[in-house]
């Protein structure tokens, strides 16, 4: 482990009224959805046609909800 001391780490929260774009990519700032579309080229274009107001936006994909499990390997 190292002398280093652990940092927490938070979980990315989803935001509140998310599900409502469930099944699109958003673009999220300051907590709130900024664009939505189908895929994420569009979403680029819609975020770079904001101008400043698109910079420091994050993308991301909505899932539906599910109690279904995903695990990653590799």
């Amino acid at each position: 482990m190292g002398r280093h001391a652990r940092r927490k780490v938070e979980p990315e929260r989803r935001p509140a009224g998310i599900d409502h774009w469930a099944g699109l990519w958003v673009a999220i700032k300051d907590g709130k959805v900024i664009a939505a579309s189908e895929n994420s080229r569009d979403l680029v274009a819609m975020v770079r046609s904001k101008g400043p107001g698109g910079e420091g936006a994050v993308a991301q994909y909505v899932p539906k909800r599910t109690d279904d499990i995903m695990i990653g390997v590799g």
